[in-house]
């Protein structure tokens, strides 16, 4: 049984989930796993990032929605048809899951995304986090780092990337991403600063922890 600790963050879109783990890690000198998931899984299956990435965080089937976005014609955001699917939506999961747990018995970790609060639920050390904001302020956030051009254009962006992760963890995960009693702790990050909502969270995991 690991004595390791893993964070897991789940996270709405346009909360600063990758930025807020990126903090907690980086303070605590945890492992950083988001991507570098995927490209394990990549190079566990014999294929090219770009084979996999268009359904990352999503199901094969939601692709069309999504390209429904580039007639928004975000500048930030590049077409690229969807290769042959050689990989199923399970496989692909099932395959990050074990890699993620792999990771979770040898180093302390922070987790984003990537079905983390399923995949390490019967972890001992394991803190799971949710991240969350009001539509308003997610607004914002999409219309300056995503470069929206209007805020209608900022909430389709918002509502369609939570409806597709949505989705996909109802499916792959069987649970309610929203259900605020499947984590330990949820935050609003619209109230303080990224460096304030890390703060917050590793004090809760010390707490839980007792880590030093």
């Amino acid at each position: 049984m690991s004595d390791k600790i893993a964070i897991t963050i789940s996270r709405q879109f346009c909360c600063g989930g990758a930025a807020i783990g990126h903090i907690v890690a980086s303070r605590l000198g945890f492992y950083y796993a988001d991507r570098e998931v995927l490209h394990l899984a990549a190079e566990s299956l014999g294929v090219s990032v770009e084979e996999i990435s268009w359904r990352d965080e999503r199901l094969a089937s939601t692709w069309d929605r999504i390209t429904e976005l580039f007639t928004f014609g975000l500048p930030d955001v590049t077409y690229t048809a969807p290769p042959f699917r050689t990989v199923t939506d399970e496989h692909l999961f099932h395959l990050e899951g074990k890699i993620i747990k792999e990771l979770a018995e040898r180093e302390n970790c922070v987790v984003v995304g990537r079905g983390g609060k399923h995949v390490l639920s019967a972890h001992p050390r394991a803190v799971h986090v949710f991240l969350h904001a009001p539509l308003e302020y997610r607004t914002k956030v999409a219309i300056e780092a995503y470069h929206a051009k209007t805020p209608e254009q900022a909430v389709y962006l918002i509502q369609d990337a939570d409806r597709v992760r949505q989705a996909y963890l109802s499916r792959m995960a069987k649970y309610d991403w929203l259900r605020s009693t499947n984590y330990h702790l949820t935050m609003d990050t619209s109230v303080i600063p990224p460096e304030k909502t890390a703060d917050a969270i590793i004090n809760f995991v010390k707490l839980k922890t007792g880590l030093d």
